[in-house]
C-alpha cells in the first residue's frame, strides 16, 4: 500500500473513537434483470495511525426504484425502510459481506467532519461526511 504524501494533506486529526457516517447512497442498474433503486450503507469511520482511516459499514438497504427513471429518493436511513423480507435480506446480507480487510484504507484528507479516502480494491476515492 502507498503512504499518503503528508504534502497534500489539508488537515489531519487522530480520532481515537469511531464517528458515525453520513448514510451514502448509490444508484444501482441491471436492466437485463429490470432491477433500478438505490444501495444505502452507513456506518463509522476513524484513525488506524496518521496516515491509515478504517471505515466499517454497519448497515445495508436498498430502495427499489420502478424503471431507470429513478424519481424517488434514497431512504435517508434504515429505519426509514418499511420492514419486509427485502429489509431483513439485505441488511443481514451486508453484515455478513463486510470484510474486515477492506475496511482499512488510505487517508487523503481527514478532519472532524470529513474524510476523504482511497477505495484501492475499486480503483476510486471516496468522499464521506460525518453524520451531524
Amino acid at each position: 500500500m502507498d503512504s499518503v504524501d503528508s504534502s497534500c494533506l489539508i488537515g489531519f486529526v487522530f480520532f481515537t473513537k469511531s464517528i458515525p457516517l453520513h448514510p451514502g447512497h448509490a444508484q444501482y442498474k441491471f436492466p437485463l434483470f429490470n432491477l433500478y433503486g438505490y444501495l444505502s450503507t452507513s456506518g463509522t469511520y476513524g484513525s488506524v495511525d496518521n496516515r491509515v482511516c478504517r471505515v466499517d459499514f454497519d448497515e445495508a438497504w436498498v430502495r427499489p426504484a420502478e424503471n431507470d427513471a429513478f424519481e424517488q429518493e434514497p431512504y435517508p436511513d434504515i429505519e426509514s425502510v418499511p420492514d419486509s423480507i427485502v429489509k431483513f435480506l439485505i441488511r443481514n446480507i451486508g453484515r455478513a459481506a463486510f470484510i474486515e480487510a477492506f475496511a482499512v484504507f488510505p487517508v487523503s484528507y481527514l478532519d472532524n467532519e470529513l474524510i476523504v479516502f482511497d477505495f484501492e480494491l475499486l480503483g476510486t476515492r471516496i468522499c464521506a461526511r460525518k453524520e451531524c
